[in-house]
Parts: C-alpha cells; sequence; structure tokens
C-alpha cells in the first residue's frame, strides 16, 4: 500500500538559483501520545525532472542540481553524534535521478524540523532551466494525490528570500559587504555559504552582490568592475541603508582583481562614497592579482592573448593595452586604486598552497612570501638558511610541472563532472623552484603534481568523509602561513619594469618566452605593497582547492570551511581593530600609471565601451583560433556554447512533447532521407 503523500513541489531552476525548504513536523502535541502510538519517519524525495538524454549534455548546462539536506539547528562546530541527524547531500544529480532521505523522528520533541536545499549546477547559460520535484511522504513508497496534513508545514524561499534575510538591525550602524564571484561563476549560489557565514559573526551587516555579471565573465575586468560598482553605488543609496557606517569586498578568483577595478571606479567617479563608509576589509580568496600566464605553457599564454577567454583573458594574460601602453593588471594598483586600498582597514589575500589548479600561489600571494616560514611546511633541514632573505620571490615552476598549471578548463569541467568519494594519499603543491640552491633544496621536497593526477582531483574531485562533517575535532588546521608583509620586507629590486613594444608579434613572443611575463608581475607586485600592509593566508586544501577555498557547495566543498571560519573571526565581529593605522591624508601618485589609470576609469569611456561590448556579435566559434592584431576579443566559450544551448532547448522540447519518438525518421520520410551510400539519416545528425 502506498504511503500518503504529504507534500509535493514542483520548482525550475535557472543559472544561480536556488529553493530553500524549511520543514516543519508537529504530530504529537505531548510524550505520552507518541509513546502510545511511536512515530513513522518520514521521506524526502527530490527529483531531477529532465529527460534523461540531456546527461550528457555538459556543455550546454549542465542539467543537474546540488541537494542537501539537514536538521534546522545543524551546526559544522558541534559534534553530532547520532547517525540519524548528521546531513546527507548529493553534489549532482543528474536528469532522471532521485535522492532520499529518510527524516528521523526517533525520539520525541514538540517540533520536527529541517532544511533542503536545492541550487543549480547550471554553468554557461542564462536560458536554460532544470525543472525539480520535492515530495514528502510518511513512507519511500509514495502515493500520487496529495493529502494535506495540518501537521506538516513547509516554507519555501528562493533567491531573493535567502540573500536579503536576515535582517539587519535599523538602529545599529551597518556594516556593508560585497563579493564579488570568478570565471563562469556566479554569487547567488557560489558564494552563499561564505554569505551566511558572514551573517553569523554577531555584526550587524548586510551582505550582497552583483548577480548581474552571470554568463559575462568574459567581457573583461573593465567591464565585470564599471557593473559592479554601479551596483555598489546604488546599494550606498538605497535609503534601506542610509545607516551604513562601513564597506567591506571580498572577491573569489577573477573576482579579486574585478573588485579592485571597482573601488578605483568608484573612488575616481563617486567620491564620496568613501567619505561617507569607512573602507573596513579587502579580502581576495585565491585570486589572480598578477595574471595568470607565467606559470602556464606557451600554447596556454598564446590561448589567452588569442580570447579563448575573451577580453578576461586578455587582461588575465598582461596583454598591452590597444595604446601600446602597458596592460591595465599594471595600471591598476596605482592612483586612485593606491589611494583608497591605503585606507581600508585591513588587506588580505587567501592562498591555496597546494591543489589549486587555476589560481598558482605566485599570483594569489602577490609574489612574495617568507620562505624560510613557508620551508617548514617540509621540517626541518640540515642546509643553512640563515642566509636567506626575509621575503623572496617566489619561484618560478619547473619545466616537469608546467603542464599540471594549464588545467584551466579541466578546473571549469570540475563543477560539475561526477565526484568520487575520499582521497588519496598523496597532495599536490604549485611550489617549484630554480632559484637559490639552499632555497631549492627546502622547497623541492614539497610534493609537486603529475599532469594525470591533477586532471583526476579536478575531474572527480573528492567529497570529504562523514566524519569531517559531523566531528570539528577531526578537521586539521588548515592555515600553514599567516603573516603580514610591508613594502620594507621585499627584496630590493634588480631590473625596473622598461619593455618598449613595436608591434603585438613583438610582444607574444616576449610573453610566450617568459621575459616579459616576470617583470610585468614583479611590478605589479611592488605597486601593491607600496607604502601598504598586507596579510597573507596560505591554506592546505585537499581537491579542489580553488572551489573549496571560497565553499562553493555547503557539504559537497566543506573543505574549505575552516577558512571561511579563519575569515569571519579575523576581520568581522565586535572588538576587532585596525591592524594598520589609517591615513589621515590620501597620496596619489603623480606618474604616467596614475594619469592613464585616470584615463581608463573615466564614467562616460565605461560606459561606451560597455555598450560596445553589448552590441558586438558573437563570432564563429572558430575565430578564437585566428590572432588578428586589430581583432578585438570575443565573448569566449560561453559564446560558442549559446547556439548548442539553442539546440538542447529544441531537443528538450521535442522530447518533452513526444519522447524517443521525436527522434525517429517518420515512416513516409524514410526513403528521402537518404544518405548518398543509402544510410538513413536521422533527425540528430544536425545536432551531432
Amino acid at each position: 500500500m502506498s504511503a500518503p503523500l504529504l507534500h509535493k513541489s514542483v520548482q525550475k531552476l535557472l543559472i544561480g538559483q536556488l529553493f530553500r525548504f524549511e520543514i516543519a513536523y508537529r504530530p504529537y502535541r505531548c510524550a505520552e501520545e507518541y509513546a502510545k502510538v511511536p512515530l513513522k519517519n518520514l521521506w524526502l524525495r527530490v527529483r531531477n525532472l529532465e529527460p534523461l538524454p540531456l546527461r550528457a549534455a555538459y556543455l550546454a548546462g549542465p542539467y543537474t542540481i546540488y541537494v542537501d539536506c539537514r536538521p534546522l539547528d545543524y551546526n559544522p562546530n558541534k559534534k553530532t553524534f547520532i547517525t540519524a541527524d548528521q546531513p546527507l547531500f548529493e553534489p549532482q544529480l543528474h536528469p532522471g535521478q532521485t535522492f532520499w532521505v529518510e527524516l528521523p523522528c526517533h525520539v520525541f520533541r514538540k517540533e520536527y524540523r529541517w532544511t533542503v536545499d536545492v541550487v543549480s549546477q547550471i554553468v554557461f547559460n542564462t536560458v536554460q532551466l532544470v525543472s525539480f520535484d520535492v515530495c514528502i511522504a510518511t513512507g519511500r513508497d509514495m502515493g500520487e494525490a496529495v493529502q494535506l496534513s495540518l501537521a506538516l508545514t513547509v516554507s519555501m524561499h528562493d533567491t531573493l528570500d535567502v540573500w536579503n534575510l536576515p535582517l539587519p538591525d535599523p538602529s545599529k550602524p551597518l556594516h556593508l559587504v560585497i563579493l564579488t564571484h570568478g570565471l563562469h561563476s556566479n554569487v547567488s549560489a557560489d558564494l552563499l555559504s561564505l554569505k551566511e557565514v558572514i551573517d553569523r559573526s554577531g555584526e550587524n551587516v548586510v551582505v550582497k552582490g552583483f548577480f548581474g555579471n552571470v554568463c559575462k565573465t568574459e567581457r573583461g575586468i573593465k567591464y565585470l568592475g564599471s557593473r559592479v560598482a554601479e551596483c555598489v553605488v546604488a546599494l550606498v543609496e538605497n535609503k534601506a541603508f542610509e545607516n551604513a557606517a562601513k564597506i567591506s569586498f571580498i572577491g573569489h578568483s577573477l573576482g579579486g582583481p574585478v573588485q579592485t577595478f571597482a573601488i578605483a571606479y568608484i573612488e575616481v567617479n563617486y567620491p564620496w562614497v568613501f567619505r561617507k563608509l569607512q573602507p573596513t576589509n579587502f579580502i581576495t580568496l585565491a585570486s589572480p592579482m598578477l595574471g595568470v600566464t607565467h606559470d602556464n605553457p606557451a600554447y596556454v599564454k598564446m590561448a589567452l592573448l588569442a580570447g579563448i577567454a575573451g577580453r578576461t583573458g586578455h587582461d588575465l594574460g598582461l596583454q598591452l593595452t590597444k595604446k601600446g601602453n602597458k596592460p591595465l593588471l599594471l595600471l591598476l594598483p596605482s592612483g586612485p586604486t593606491h589611494r583608497v586600498l591605503k585606507r581600508f582597514e585591513r588587506r588580505t589575500v587567501y592562498a591555496n598552497v597546494f591543489n589549486d589548479g587555476i589560481v598558482p600561489l605566485r599570483t594569489a600571494a602577490l609574489l612574495y612570501l617568507d620562505y624560510q616560514a613557508l620551508a617548514a611546511l617540509v621540517g626541518p633541514e640540515k642546509a643553512q638558511c640563515d642566509a636567506l632573505k626575509p621575503s623572496a620571490k617566489i619561484p618560478r615552476d619547473l619545466p616537469a610541472s608546467q603542464d599540471s598549471q594549464s588545467l584551466f578548463f579541466l578546473a571549469v569541467m570540475s563543477f560539475f563532472m561526477p565526484r568520487r568519494h575520499g582521497y588519496g594519499e598523496g597532495e599536490e603543491c604549485l611550489i617549484n623552484t630554480d632559484g637559490e640552491a639552499l632555497l631549492a633544496e627546502r622547497i623541492l621536497k614539497l610534493p609537486k603534481p603529475l599532469m594525470l593526477e591533477s586532471a583526476a582531483s579536478l575531474l572527480l574531485p573528492p567529497l570529504p568523509p562523514r566524519k569531517f562533517l559531523s566531528d570539528p575535532d577531526s578537521r586539521e588546521n588548515v592555515v600553514v602561513h599567516d603573516k603580514m608583509y610591508h613594502e620594507c620586507d621585499l627584496p630590493k629590486q634588480e631590473n625596473a619594469f622598461n619593455v618598449m613594444l613595436t608591434n603585438k608579434s613583438e610582444e607574444l613572443w616576449l610573453v610566450m618566452m617568459g621575459n616579459m611575463t616576470e617583470q610585468l608581475e614583479e611590478a605589479i607586485a611592488r605597486e601593491y605593497h607600496k607604502s601598504m600592509l598586507w596579510r597573507k593566508v596560505l591554506v592546505k586544501l585537499r581537491p579542489e582547492a580553488h572551489n573549496n577555498i571560497a565553499v562553493r557547495r555547503r557539504f559537497s566543498n566543506a573543505y574549505g570551511w575552516p577558512v571561511l571560519d579563519h575569515l569571519v573571526a579575523n576581520h568581522f565581529g565586535a572588538g576587532l581593530s585596525a591592524e594598520l593605522e589609517v591615513p589621515h591624508e590620501d597620496s596619489l601618485d603623480s606618474g604616467a600609471d596614475s594619469a592613464e589609470l585616470a584615463k581608463i576609469l573615466s564614467i562616460d569611456a565605461i560606459r561606451r565601451e560597455n555598450a560596445e561590448v553589448e552590441k558586438e556579435p558573437l563570432m564563429d566559434e572558430h575565430a578564437w583560433t585566428q590572432l588578428d592584431d586589430e581583432a578585438d576579443a570575443f565573448d569566449g566559450p560561453a559564446g560558442i556554447f549559446c547556439d548548442i544551448s539553442e539546440r538542447m532547448v529544441k531537443m528538450k522540447n521535442d522530447w518533452n512533447a513526444a519522447g524517443l519518438m521525436a527522434f525517429l525518421p517518420a515512416q513516409k520520410e524514410k526513403e528521402s532521407m537518404k544518405k548518398p551510400g543509402g544510410e538513413p539519416l536521422g533527425l540528430m545528425a544536425d545536432f551531432i
């Protein structure tokens, strides 16, 4: 006999969207009633309603969802002794798959409560929808008809509901926190865990982010940063936040350079914002502040310059501006950016030492580190290290390990590939050396990744074990280095950046050979350190560390929980003091870099450029392979996938209308649908 179906909800998800279901069950009024008739457990079913053929459509979707279920009072920092009360989750619920959870009622409570999150895993397009249903019954064999029960209440919250809660206290000064996402990512779903950890800090905070850059992350740092800045200004002007007194910025991956451009744009075009609000925290999580070309092989550098990641690839590849001057990332830390960065009470960069196949340690940690402290990761060393400088540049990778740094697209694929449980014995490291002999002897003991090992960890990243989720004592300390760095800690500069180029062919040659990139990185890093104190926190996370450091999904990326705990404990909450004295008078560079950046930040120029970017048609899907000196970058892989997405929509509609028959040739058309050799031609041939 089928169990009564107490609740059924059918919903659809776009990219970056989520639904939260809060379940409340009140079957008894007192313990005596429970003793007379022990209660049966409830069953929860979440089913992906998309047709099975869409499982193969990774690049057009993917059509998968993330689901987790946990007791309402679940606290990741408290030990959960009872197995039935531990959270359950499914990182990739594919089309046609079902996620089952038994909701325990093993002890008497006046009210049993659970929270269920269903999150879209779509990455590459804004038009596709993923349908799912949520059903609750008193048994696993659920009936079809819903029989409403007064004992069961299910509250549903969509994306905007979750991001607008909890409400701040209007009687207290408000701390506005702006989150910025990375490449092929979004704020609403991918940075939700970070938002909720900050919400629990005890400070009167409002955490916001700009949702409008989703699927537009290949249009360049200027485009993305200016849009984030306009969103921030609109928030500050909103009467709901008129009591805001402080503002902080946190960026993950590409979000670091984007938020840097945003604060410079605000400082130039809306200078009153930082006079009204005290800049408090400027934080980056595994962000390519120096670009990404230095640690990649030549073919990746060429692909970036050719436009494989759009204008953003040009920016991260340190391509010179159209006027033949300097890369945007070199201009970025100068002038107005430098002025406003100095006014932040705290500036912190978090960087992965191991297992990050996207943003290497060198660029995430602003190049310079105390290698005497870092070398301690491998234990005592017989070599005398007293002769080493207190801080040194992060050395270049050895040729044998360069391929492990070129796994950008594999890392993107890790968003939606299947995951394996458990983890391997070794850990991957992004540090290799060819520098000083004593330093090399120590640092070379850090394990180096092989290409196949890196690919395996990105395509099949391990899930945290149950003990990690239920027992805080089982989690190791992931922070391996936490130190303040000032300009005076940097080694003496050997050669200042001074490269004059006559054409893009010469630029491409120098970048591929690495002759110019190292000088560019050093110039960018020194500009960021100029007259400023930076806190650098290096962490050691399990694969895939680039997503784990921001806890992209609550439980499947739970290895990053200690990082978020460290971030909140050291940057939010009552009683925190500034780590440096905020200058009373702002200093502004008067050099050429400052003047050039000021021209770039002009609000009229930015708006004209953004309008041109949005009007540009998508180029042919193979056009990026041809490097044209005068051609602009196209919209990257996301542009290529638009056509695939349209075809997938048609296929999905045909499937829903006629099932498998939609893809079989009609009887009367069989003779006409022949290849030259006489073989029948299926309707799917055009799509394939």
